[in-house]
C-alpha cells in the first residue's frame, strides 16, 4: 500500500517513512526556528533587560505587529491556499523574509523615528509572509498523508515547532548578550532559506493546482465569502475556532508577562539570557505535549483532550501565578514558576494540535485553506487584543501587575473547561456517568490494547439489538463497547464475576445480566428479552467462553433464541488480534493488537418472531455463526464455521451465552 501522497507504507514507522510529510516537517521547524530567533536581538536593542525599563508593553508591541498582517490577511490568504499551489506559496513566504531580515537592520533605521512603536515595524513584512505560510502548510498536510495519521502528524509538527522555538529563543537569548543585534537578524535569514530549500524539494500531489487551475479570477470575491459562510456555519467548527481564540488570547498574555516575572519575581535583572530560558521552559512543556499527542495517537479522543487540556492550562497558570505572591526565597519561587510553564505549554500544545487535527478530519480539502484562513482571523484577533490592551495604552508600571494578569487568564480557562465539559455532556445521549464510562472504555482500549474497529459501525443507534461475537480474551467486552461508543451495551456475564468489587458498579452501570453457567437460567433469559423489548443494546458472546486459537467450540443456541423472541437486529462481529492467556486477569494485562469487524445485520425474515422449535432455534445459530465467522482476516479463515459443527449438529436449546 501506499501513502496519499504515493509513499509506501510502513506499519510503525509510516510517517517517518513519508518523504514529503518529513520535508514539510524539517521546513516547518526551521521555519519556526527563524519566527523567533531575532526576538531577544530586537528587546536588546530596547534596553529591555533594565530594570527601569517597563518591558511588558515592549514585549506586547513586538508580538501585536508581528501578527497584524494575520488577521488583515487571514481571508486572502486562505483564499490563496486554496486556489495557487501550496507548496509554491509556503517557499515564497519564506523567500521574502529572507530578504526582509537580512535588510533589517536598515528597516530598523528608517521606522526608528516613528515613536515607540517604530522600532518593531518592520515586523509587519514579516508577519504578512508568516500569514501566507501559515494556512497553506495546514492545508497541505492532510494531503500528505492518511486521514489516521493526523493526529500523530499533527503531534510531531507541533513538537517540533516548538523545539525549535525553544532552541531559537535560547540561541537569542545568547547572541543578544555577547554581540549586536545584526547577528541574529543575518542567521534569521539563513533559517528562513533553508526552508524554501527543503520545501522546493517537496512534492505535493499534483491534483491540488490542477483543482485550483479551473476555479476562475471572477468568483474570487465569492470564494472569500464561501470561506466564512462554511465556518459560521458549522456549529462544531465555529465553536473550535472559539476554543482556538481563547487559548491564544491567554496564551499570549502569558507570553508577554513572562520577562517581567522573570526579571522582577525571580531577580533576574540585566539577563536577557533567563528571560529566554523561561520562554524555553514554555517550549519544553510543548514538547512533552507532542510527545504524549504522538504517543497516544488516537487513543484519546480530541474531543476530550481538548477539554482536559484547558482544565491543565488553567491549573498550570493558577501554578505560575503563585509563584508571584509566594513569601519564599526567590529560588524556589523560579522553581515553581518553571514547573508552571512547562506544565501549561504541554496542555497547551494538547489544544492546539488537538484542535488542528479536529479542523483538518471535519473541513472538505477544498475548503480547507479558507477555513485555516479564518481560523488565522480568529486566533489573530485574539492575540491583538490581548497584547493590544498591554501595549497600546500607556499604563503606569505595567509590571506591577503581572502575578493579577496571570491570575485572571487561570480564571478564564478553567471557566472555559467547564463549560466545555458541560456543553459535551449535554449533548450526549448517554448521560453524565455513562458518558465519562464510555470514553474512559475508549482510551483503555486503543491506549493499552491497541485497539481498532475496521470499517464502520453497523449497529443501529436505536432499537433493540444484539451485537453476537466470538470470544477470544476477557477484554472483549471491551472492545464491543469501544466499537460501538454511541449506546452501551450490555452483556450476558457469568455469576461469579458479577460479585467482583470493582466490577460490580460497572456491571451495574451498564446494565449486565448474570447467569448462572451449571444451570438453565430462566431469570436471565427473561431479563434479556425485557431488556430487547425495552429497546436497548445485548453483547453476546455466541461461543459461551473464551476459546483458544484452533479449538474447535459448539456455539449456543442463547443468540438465536433472543433474537426470535424478540425480533431484535442481529450485528456479528468478529475479534482478531488476540494474545491467548490462560485466564480472566493475564487476559487483561497482555497487551493485545485487537481487532475488530462489524458486519451487517443478519437477515431473519425468513424465520418470523415469536416462539420457534429447537431446528429452526438452531438454524438460525448456524447462520449467526457463519456470518461471524465469515467476518474473520484472512490468516485465521481456515477456522471456518462448519468445523465447529462437526461434533454434533442435535446441540440442546440453550441459554447459555455468558
Amino acid at each position: 500500500m501506499t501513502s496519499a501522497a504515493g509513499q509506501p507504507r510502513s506499519r510503525r514507522w509510516d510517517l517517518i517513512g513519508n518523504r514529503n510529510f518529513m520535508l514539510l516537517w524539517c521546513a516547518y521547524g526551521i521555519s519556526a526556528l527563524g519566527d523567533h530567533l531575532s526576538e531577544m536581538a530586537i528587546l536588546k536593542t530596547q534596553n529591555a533587560a533594565s530594570s527601569d525599563v517597563d518591558v511588558t508593553p515592549l514585549d506586547a508591541r513586538m508580538t501585536f505587529l508581528f501578527f497584524v498582517p494575520f488577521f488583515l490577511l487571514a481571508p486572502i490568504t486562505g483564499w490563496l491556499a486554496d486556489r495557487l499551489p501550496r507548496r509554491s506559496l509556503m517557499i515564497t513566504a519564506d523567500l521574502v523574509r529572507c530578504l526582509v531580515m537580512v535588510s533589517f537592520v536598515v528597516l530598523m533605521a528608517w521606522t526608528v523615528p516613528w515613536g515607540t512603536w517604530g522600532p518593531f515595524m518592520p515586523l509587519l513584512l514579516v508577519g504578512a509572509f508568516a500569514a501566507l505560510f501559515s494556512p497553506a502548510r495546514s492545508a497541505l498536510l492532510p494531503t500528505l498523508i492518511r486521514p489516521h495519521q493526523l493526529i500523530r502528524a499533527n503531534g510531531m509538527i507541533s513538537g517540533l515547532g516548538v523545539i525549535a522555538t525553544m532552541v531559537a529563543i535560547q540561541i537569542g537569548g545568547y547572541l543578544a548578550d555577547h554581540f549586536e543585534p545584526v547577528y541574529a537578524f543575518r542567521i534569521d535569514a539563513a533559517t528562513f532559506l533553508g526552508s524554501a530549500v527543503l520545501l522546493w524539494m517537496l512534492r505535493a500531489p499534483p491534483q491540488l493546482s490542477q483543482t485550483a487551475r479551473k476555479r476562475g479570477m471572477s468568483e474570487t470575491a465569492r470564494q472569500l465569502v464561501g470561506g466564512f459562510r462554511y465556518a459560521m456555519c458549522h456549529r462544531r467548527v465555529w465553536e473550535l475556532l472559539a476554543i482556538a481564540a481563547l487559548v491564544w488570547f491567554c496564551g499570549a498574555l502569558v507570553k508577554c508577562v513572562i520577562p517581567a516575572v522573570v526579571r522582577d519575581a525571580y531577580g533576574y535583572t540585566e539577563n536577557y539570557q533567563a528571560m529566554s530560558t523561561y520562554r524555553a521552559f514554555l517550549g519544553a512543556g510543548f514538547i512533552l505535549g507532542a510527545l504524549v499527542i504522538t504517543v497516544l495517537g488516537n487513543a484519546l479522543r480530541s474531543e476530550i483532550a481538548i477539554i482536559l487540556g484547558l482544565f491543565g492550562i488553567g491549573s498550570s497558570i493558577a501554578v505560575f501565578a503563585a509563584s508571584v505572591f509566594l513569601p519564599v526565597e526567590l529560588f524556589t519561587r523560579a522553581v515553581i514558576g518553571a514547573v508552571g510553564v512547562v506544565l501549561a505549554g504541554m496542555f497547551g500544545v494538547m489544544v492546539i494540535a488537538s484542535f488542528n487535527t479536529l479542523l483538518q478530519r471535519i473541513v472538505a480539502d477544498r475548503y480547507r485553506g479558507r477555513v485555516f484562513g479564518v481560523r488565522d482571523l480568529c486566533t489573530t484577533a485574539a492575540l491583538l487584543l490581548a497584547t493590544g490592551l498591554l501595549g497600546v495604552p500607556r499604563w503606569a508600571r505595567l509590571d506591577d501587575w503581572v502575578g493579577y494578569i496571570l491570575i485572571g487568564v487561570a480564571v478564564v480557562t478553567l471557566a472555559a473547561g467547564i463549560i466545555n465539559l458541560g456543553v459535551h455532556l449535554h449533548r450526549s445521549m448517554l448521560g453524565t456517568r455513562l458518558t465519562l464510562g464510555e470514553h474512559l472504555n475508549e482510551f483503555l482500549a486503543k491506549c493499552w490494547w491497541r485497539f481498532q474497529r475496521i470499517g464502520p459501525s453497523t449497529v443501529p443507534r436505536e432499537g433493540p439489538v444484539i451485537i453476537a461475537a466470538n470470544h477470544a480474551c476477557s477484554a472483549d467486552p471491551v472492545f464491543l463497547s469501544a466499537a460501538v461508543p454511541y449506546r452501551p451495551i450490555s452483556f450476558l456475564v457469568a455469576q461469579e464475576y458479577a460479585n467482583w468489587p470493582i466490577a460490580r458498579s460497572i456491571m451495574r452501570l451498564i446494565e449486565c445480566i448474570p447467569v448462572r453457567r451449571e444451570t438453565r437460567d430462566a431469570d436471565a433469559t427473561k431479563q434479556a428479552i425485557r431488556h430487547l423489548r425495552a429497546g436497548k443494546a445485548l453483547g453476546i458472546f455466541i461461543e459461551g467462553r473464551i476459546v483458544p486459537p484452533g479449538q474447535a467450540v459448539e456455539p449456543k443456541d442463547g443468540v438465536a433464541m433472543l433474537a426470535l423472541r424478540t425480533g431484535a437486529t442481529v450485528i456479528p462481529a468478529h475479534i482478531s488480534g488476540i494474545i491467548y492467556r490462560d485466564g480472566i486477569v493475564k487476559g487483561l494485562l497482555t497487551r493485545h493488537r485487537a481487532r475488530i469487524r462489524l458486519g451487517k445485520p443478519v437477515d431473519l425474515s425468513e424465520f418470523g418472531a415469536g416462539r420457534s422449535n429447537r431446528e429452526t432455534v438452531k438454524t438460525v445459530t448456524r447462520k449467526i455463526f457463519t456470518a461471524i465467522q465469515s467476518l474473520a482476516p484472512c490468516e485465521d479463515s481456515s477456522i471456518t464455521a462448519d468445523r465447529h459443527y462437526q461434533h454434533d449438529d442435535t446441540l440442546e436449546q440453550s441459554n447459555e451465552s455468558a
